[in-house]
């Protein structure tokens, strides 16, 4: 279950946050960054919360995702079907998952690839997805993105 309320209306994005959703942690650490911990199995349900969170967060802003999954083990079919029909192209910057094994590689390639099939991303959200070993690298990574991003607007 969703602890707290997700919405930000009439609020600015600049207040850290965190949800509970099944046996996922979800914390926003603002100005975009959404970290996401997931133990375990995550269900259909799971994923239905989730992109109600980042239906919330991103339609106030773009959101980076940082998803560590070092400790995941599935993700229903059902709920990647969910995910990839579900999550809008222009809510997302990009993915780093940490501790990502082949099989939830896969997985996220996949949601990315059909999410572009479907008309609804751009072939550039198959290279939107990343994956590294740890949370220094992830760091680092969001570091080097938020750079590039903030080049290209100066």
């Amino acid at each position: 279950m969703i602890r707290g309320p997700v919405r930000y209306l009439g609020r600015a994005m600049s207040e850290p946050r965190e949800w509970k959703v099944g046996s996922t942690t979800v914390r926003f650490e603002p100005p975009e960054l959404v970290w996401v911990h997931t133990r375990g199995r995550a269900t259909l349900e799971d994923a239905i919360q989730l992109a109600e969170v980042y239906r919330e967060l991103g339609q106030q802003r773009p959101i980076l995702i940082v998803g560590d999954l070092s400790e995941a083990t599935t993700l229903d079919m059902e709920g990647g079907r969910y995910l990839s029909e579900h999550i809008q192209p222009e809510w997302i910057l990009g993915t780093i998952y940490i501790g990502a094994r082949l099989l939830h590689r896969a997985v996220s390639k996949g949601i990315a690839l059909a999410a572009h099939l479907a008309g609804r991303a751009e072939a550039s959200a198959l290279t939107k997805v990343q994956f590294v070993a740890s949370e220094a690298q992830a760091r680092e990574l969001v570091a080097r993105m938020r750079a590039e991003r903030f080049a290209k607007v100066a």
